[in-house]
């Protein structure tokens, strides 16, 4: 069983609500962990739940080590 957590900590939330939608209810954004590790392609739902990592449904860090998050420009 997974027990990552897939919930973003409430400053990040802050912040993706700034951000424009890349798609109804996701925006996807970069994400840097609390290790200096950065993660692209990961979309976030409704600005607090990180739900998908490029085509992958599996996440593979715990959203609550997320400390700074940044838009992702269309490819």
């Amino acid at each position: 069983m997974d027990t990552r957590s897939r919930t973003l900590p409430a400053h990040i939330s802050d912040k993706v609500r700034e951000m424009p939608e890349t798609s109804y209810g996701s925006t996807r954004v970069i994400v840097t962990l609390d290790d200096g590790s950065r993660v692209r392609d990961v979309h976030v739902a409704w600005a607090t739940e990180v739900v998908r990592v490029g085509q992958q449904d599996d996440i593979t860090f715990d959203a609550s080590r997320v400390v700074n998050i940044e838009l992702q420009s269309p490819a």
